[in-house]
């Protein structure tokens, strides 16, 4: 049976509202998503046919301040997996597998930290790295770094290019035009096959924003500060997909990550940009998170 539920909400225990989405199978294997920065629900759109055809539960819960989901002041990236817990309680699911994009990556590495037994596979895609990592920025592209360095030290100007961001997304045709000027190959060659990808992202980040931006440019600070616990001691087995063409996250957070983890594996992809890995391995990734679970 196939399901998909865009609006779904959840009142949590402290009161706020929890937003988010299936796709896939309803009596699929359950694996909950974490989207990239900057998003919502929507971006599950993304791997609706893949999660059909893999015969996944995909669950994909907007963050506090994006979508339908209240904002949390103060939050911290160890939060997170309350909210989770929260959302499977609800849904029955006892345990679940996990994977997450770009800014969801220190989502899923705070949750496998808080909450490891409920947990069956982790998987990483083009995951940002935490702020002790060196040199972090190397080959990362030039308006993305601004953003980082922004939400660090000058938080004003950060919520400034954050709003900017997102108009740009509100115009499609101009968002198509430059990205495919400023991406990298394999993300290009992504869009020109399929088009609907790209629009897909933007639907998904309007509709982060729909609250105001908040929610956006408090996670932006999360990224760029103390996390609140040791990567070193994530006992479980993490899989790491990074595309070596990514500039918004480059190869060389994947590296890192795969040094610092106790227990992971990194797939470079050699074609792989930031949208296209993940894109383009989704059905590799949903093997891995289905498996014995």
């Amino acid at each position: 049976m196939q399901t998909s539920k865009v609006n779904q909400t959840i009142k949590l225990l402290d009161g706020r509202t929890l937003g988010y989405a299936e796709y896939g199978s309803a009596d699929g294997v359950p694996v909950f998503y974490f989207t990239g920065g900057n998003s919502s629900r929507f971006e599950g759109e993304w791997f609706e046919n893949a999660a059909i055809k893999k015969r996944i539960r995909l669950i994909v819960p907007d963050r506090p301040g994006f979508g339908l989901s209240t904002f949390q002041p103060n939050r911290q990236l160890l939060d997170w997996s309350d909210d989770v817990i929260e959302l499977a309680n609800t849904l029955s699911i006892d345990s679940f597998s996990i994977f997450g994009l770009s800014g969801g990556g220190p989502h899923v590495l705070a949750t496998i930290y808080k909450i490891p037994d409920k947990i069956k596979k982790v998987a990483i895609v083009s995951g940002t790295a935490p702020p002790e990592m060196s040199d972090k920025f190397n080959g990362m592209w030039l308006p993305v770094k601004i953003i980082f360095l922004t939400a660090k030290s000058m938080p004003a100007v950060n919520r400034f290019l954050l709003k900017q961001m997102s108009s740009f997304y509100s115009n499609e045709e101009q968002m198509m035009k430059r990205m495919k000027q400023a991406l990298p190959r394999p993300d290009v060659e992504l869009i020109e096959r399929n088009p609907e990808i790209i629009k897909m992202f933007a639907g998904a980040t309007k509709e982060s924003h729909r609250n105001g931006i908040d929610g956006d440019a408090w996670e932006w600070r999360l990224y760029v500060n103390e996390w609140g616990f040791k990567i070193s001691d994530i006992s479980r087995e993490v899989k790491l997909w990074y595309g070596l063409h990514d500039q918004q996250v480059p190869i060389g957070m994947g590296r890192y990550l795969a040094s610092v983890l106790p227990k992971a594996s990194l797939i470079e992809v050699e074609n792989g940009g930031h949208f296209s890995t993940i894109n383009n391995y989704i059905e590799d990734i949903f093997d891995y998170l289905s498996k014995n679970a």
